[in-house]
């Protein structure tokens, strides 16, 4: 990954986390500690973050403007992600979204859907869902993760009981041949392991960074779910693992299922 990706990647973290020690960041971005303290650096000099002993705060002056603007930071291929994800919602589909980033600009891609439920624990995907006329959304309830909007514990889960899905979308914190899907916490993991429990269909959002990278916690193996959103440019040895598991792969704008791309490369 180039120095300005990891950048870029660092600035995601620090608006979900507020903080991150440099030896998790190091790991989440596959680098040495010394490199991490390097990007760090410059981001320091930006005046995006501060660093403290081991580890980095983000200015609360950045938290301040991006909970005005939060796109500022939005990478292009989450957004593009965002976009082809909302394809797979259909008119009167009852949808979780999950929290983070990707999951808000797949909120912002439903406003020409119709008769859609959406069930979501990250306050700012349902503050996107205000002012769309045909969708109805709903909160679970929870405790606040820090740093963040997203929902989670007992109320959460509590929230799901007597409920069903079409589909659910969750993004994960990584995406490893070792370790399957992982999240950065174990009560994320929990509440979406039950909601795999009650829908229909699993789809997994995860930028091309997520890959080779392992969360905090243990979410599901790689061949548990239906669909995944990435980008073209993920490692094409997970390309080709989905398609041999008959899972679908879908990556922006084209919105190509894998199933086209093995036949592609089997001529």
């Amino acid at each position: 990954m180039f120095a300005v990706a990891r950048q870029q990647k660092i600035k995601e973290l620090l608006l979900k986390h507020k903080q991150i020690d440099v030896t998790t960041l190091a790991a989440t971005l596959g680098v040495t500690e010394v490199t991490a303290r390097r990007d760090l650096d410059v981001l320091e000099k930006e005046g995006f973050a501060t660093k403290t002993h081991g580890g980095v705060i983000i200015n609360e002056a950045v938290m301040e403007e991006n909970r005005e603007t939060p796109d500022n930071c939005v990478s292009p291929e989450i957004r593009e992600i965002g976009e082809s994800a909302a394809l797979l919602i259909d008119d009167k589909d009852a949808v979780f979204i999950g929290g983070g980033l990707t999951c808000q600009q797949i909120a912002l891609n439903l406003k020409n859907k119709q008769r859609v439920m959406v069930m979501t624990n990250d306050l700012m995907v349902a503050r996107e869902l205000t002012n769309t006329n045909g969708v109805i959304s709903v909160v679970t309830g929870g405790n606040t993760l820090a740093g963040t909007n997203v929902l989670l514990g007992d109320l959460a889960l509590r929230a799901l009981e007597g409920i069903h899905f079409n589909k659910v979308i969750i993004s994960v914190a990584g995406v490893s041949f070792s370790h399957g899907f992982t999240t950065d916490t174990v009560e994320e993991a929990q509440l979406y392991k039950q909601l795999f429990s009650i829908s229909n269909e699993t789809i997994i959002v995860a930028d091309y960074n997520k890959f080779n990278k392992i969360g905090f916690a243990h979410l599901t193996d790689l061949t548990s779910i239906h669909k995944l959103v990435t980008n073209k440019e993920v490692d094409p040895q997970f390309k080709e693992f989905f398609f041999q598991h008959n899972i679908k792969v879908y990556t922006p704008f084209e919105v190509e299922e894998l199933t086209t791309w093995g036949e592609s490369a089997g001529e």
